[in-house]
């Protein structure tokens, strides 16, 4: 017991230690206090090199590893062994280790023998990161880490193996876009074709990275800075509906990924399934240290996805995918711990704070320092989105009988900004003969129960009401049926609503205005701060985390809330629509007798039709 309360003195010593040091705790965007980034807990500018020679660390291979091997280190010859001692991984193998971040750690405390006789083994995963990797044996804890010994380099099997292979829309029909990342290769390439045994087709990819000088401050551009590799990218295009296509990625003369499969995008009269969530993030699955909260959710939540992908057609990640916030060896985790997914299902995004905000770097808040330095460039050149240009984050596109509106709450929305006039084009545009659903979204939510409204201009409350004051006029006109937010830490759902009011159905069936839901569950820590009696707009709002299943045709649009725990359903609600409905009711002029009763005040400017709708 009392070698355990040490343990746990050294740890919280540790931390306070990092908060002292200006690993600014802050909030966790909704005036709730949030720990410090698991990597930014060693204190890099404290750090020193005492070396140990009696210290052996013994690796259980001896030639180079491959992707997500696990490689056992043994540590022995240990004098005066501590609860605090640890074992971190660093990259490259030759990097000075008080100047960079870990890619990941454990402490010895773990290994009983260690304790006593300082002696013990310790497992980690290794990601192929495209060049040598090293262990290191540290003392003293988080707060002053002593360098004491290393083990020998480990280097991957091949630097130029295909990882982190996903997929993505591009906004076109009949295409997929298929991306990877490597090392230095010659002509990386795609082999696809309709039979597994026969990919007759072959097409060179795009490659691009980015650089340290990209990053706009740290620990993104010092101390969690690790080369991205080549990403590379194919469009594949004239696909048929529904048909299956199998694909493999590589390189003339280089090594290839295994063979996978995918769906031509489908038609609009097709059923389609949906996986939607956000704040997912990811965690190590070898249990290396994170103090935080993420950790376990997080791989529950793509456990399931992982099983849900065989009868999906489409994964949505609605911001804050990686949580990196700076520390680059978590994007590869994130691609890694979810490619069993994204090597069948199509993943759209769009940006969150974690993944965009940064002082004087162009986002809509100007103070922030979420992204940890980033600045949405890891984020832009790494999940390929179809975006309106570099740091116009937004876009649409079209699966099934959905028509999806992808923006970002990190940039300018209100009206004058292009952001604003693109949203408001692209729904004046939509042809609800062909997709009669509308979905909009976003990262920070429209309607939130919040108790976080104190500050500005980024509290939960006051963003809220900018965006409804900016956008909400637009989605009543254009009859938009449900907008999918994350950014809070929570599932939560109302009642059709306009201007706070909830709206009972028309003679139809059909919903008289959408349904907002907060689908930030996913995996980071869940946020408490909801108000003790639930508003009167929200139908339910829960703190569990899971993921929505979304089933739609042309007639009827199915949500489905999924527990990561144990499966369970959370909430079920649906939306219906007549058959023939674009041609049967007015859309807009329906949707603008909404806005004059929600938005008295307001006036537009200009009327649209809505492509391929007659009557109105």
């Amino acid at each position: 017991m009392i070698l355990h309360l040490f343990k746990v003195i050294h740890l919280l010593c540790a931390l306070a230690g990092g908060l002292a040091r200006g690993h600014t705790p802050l909030t966790d965007g909704h005036g709730l206090p949030t720990t410090p980034h698991p990597k930014s807990a060693v204190n890099v500018a404290a750090a020193s090199l005492v070396w140990e020679t009696a210290v052996r660390l013994d690796l259980n291979t001896s030639g180079p590893h491959v992707a997500g091997e696990w490689v056992e280190v043994r540590i022995s010859g240990v004098i005066d062994p501590r609860y605090d001692d640890m074992i971190a991984l660093y990259a490259p193998e030759d990097v000075d280790p008080r100047t960079v971040a870990p890619l990941k750690y454990k402490f010895l405390a773990a290994v009983p023998s260690y304790v006593e006789r300082g002696e013990g083994t310790l497992s980690f995963r290794l990601l192929n990161l495209r060049q040598p990797q090293r262990f290191y044996f540290l003392r003293d804890g988080l707060a002053l880490p002593v360098f004491a010994a290393h083990s020998r380099a480990v280097a991957p099997l091949d630097p130029g193996e295909p990882t982190q292979v996903h997929l993505a829309l591009t906004g076109r029909p009949s295409e997929v876009k298929v991306l990877w990342v490597s090392g230095p290769v010659d002509r990386p390439l795609i082999r696809w074709g309709a039979d597994p045994q026969y990919l007759d087709r072959e097409a060179p990819a795009d490659s691009t990275t980015y650089t340290r000088e990209a990053m706009c401050g740290a620990p993104a551009n010092s101390t969690g800075w690790l080369d991205p590799g080549a990403l590379h990218s194919v469009v594949l295009g004239d696909l048929a509906p529904g048909r299956r296509y199998f694909y493999t990625v590589g390189s003339r003369g280089g090594a290839w990924s295994e063979v996978a499969s995918f769906l031509g995008p489908p038609g609009p009269d097709a059923e389609v399934h949906v996986l939607a969530l956000a704040d997912l993030g990811q965690t190590e699955v070898d249990g290396s240290v994170e103090v935080d909260a993420i950790a376990p959710a997080s791989l529950l939540t793509s456990l399931r996805l992982a099983q849900e992908a065989a009868g999906a057609t489409l994964m949505v990640l609605n911001g804050d995918l990686s949580y990196a916030r700076g520390y680059a060896v978590q994007w590869e985790t994130f691609f890694d711990q979810l490619a069993p997914t994204l090597r069948a299902l199509p993943l759209m995004t769009v940006i969150g704070n974690h993944e965009r905000d940064w002082p004087g770097s162009g986002d809509r808040f100007g103070m922030a320092y979420d992204s940890g330095g980033e600045c949405g460039v890891p984020y832009a050149a790494r999940t390929g989105m179809p975006t309106a240009g570099p740091d116009r984050p937004w876009y649409s596109f079209d699966h099934g009988p959905i028509h999806f509106l992808q923006y970002s709450t990190e940039h300018a929305f209100e009206e004058g900004s292009p952001q604003h006039a693109f949203i408001a084009d692209d729904l004046a545009a939509v042809d609800r003969c062909q997709t009669p659903w509308v979905i909009l979204g976003g990262h920070r939510p429209m309607y939130i129960d919040s108790t976080f409204d104190a500050v500005r201009p980024d509290g939960d409350q006051y963003l809220a009401a900018e965006l409804r004051r900016a956008l909400e006029p637009l989605l009543l006109r254009h009859g938009v049926d449900a907008t999918w937010h994350g950014h809070h830490h929570s599932y939560q759902r109302t009642c059709p609503l306009a201007g706070g009011r909830c709206l009972a159905s028309g003679e139809d069936g059909v919903a008289a205005g959408p349904v907002h839901i907060v689908l930030g569950h996913s995996g980071a820590s869940l946020t408490p701060n909801t108000e003790p009696q639930r508003p009167r707009e929200f139908v339910s709002v829960q703190l569990q985390h899971g993921y929505v299943r979304v089933t739609a045709n042309a007639t009827r649009l199915e949500h489905v809330v999924v527990s990561s725990r144990d499966g369970s359903v959370m909430d079920r609600w649906v939306l219906e629509k007549p058959a023939g409905w674009c041609g049967s009711r007015g859309v807009l002029r329906q949707g603008e007798e909404r806005v004059a009763a929600a938005w008295p005040s307001l006036e537009f400017k200009s009327q649209h039709r809505l492509r391929g709708c007659d009557t109105f």
